[in-house]
């Protein structure tokens, strides 16, 4: 186990992320409903939705694939973290994945919400 709790604590938070997400998605698709905490802007009106369905197709998958890649990463980390098997391939890796997923996933739901709010 390494000895600095702040990188364990970054990757808690990641993996945790994931699992949220991945819970506002079930959300999503289960009540097919949006949610105001379910990662739109602050600013932004639920209520205001044009079509929300169209909206849940459009990012569904998104939102899916982006929260378990956020569980996968962070669980890779804290499982480096915990055993002190440390691979910088493995490490830088998966937060390349991570962060280039960050990128797409924030893209394809600027284009979802201009389309409909």
């Amino acid at each position: 186990m390494t000895d600095n709790s702040f990188y364990i604590l970054i990757d808690v938070f990641v993996a945790g992320c994931g699992i949220y997400v991945i819970a506002q998605y079930l959300y999503m698709v289960r009540t097919r409903k949006l949610r105001q905490n379910m990662m739109l802007p602050k600013d932004l009106a639920v209520e205001k939705c044009k079509d929300v369905e169209g909206y849940i197709q459009a990012v569904g998958t998104k939102l899916l694939l982006f929260g378990i890649a956020a569980a996968v990463c962070g669980c890779i980390s804290l499982v480096q973290d915990f055993l002190g098997f440390y691979n910088i391939y493995i490490s830088m890796g998966s937060m390349v994945v991570f962060l280039v997923l960050c990128i797409w996933y924030g893209r394809e739901s600027k284009k979802a919400i201009d389309k409909f709010w």
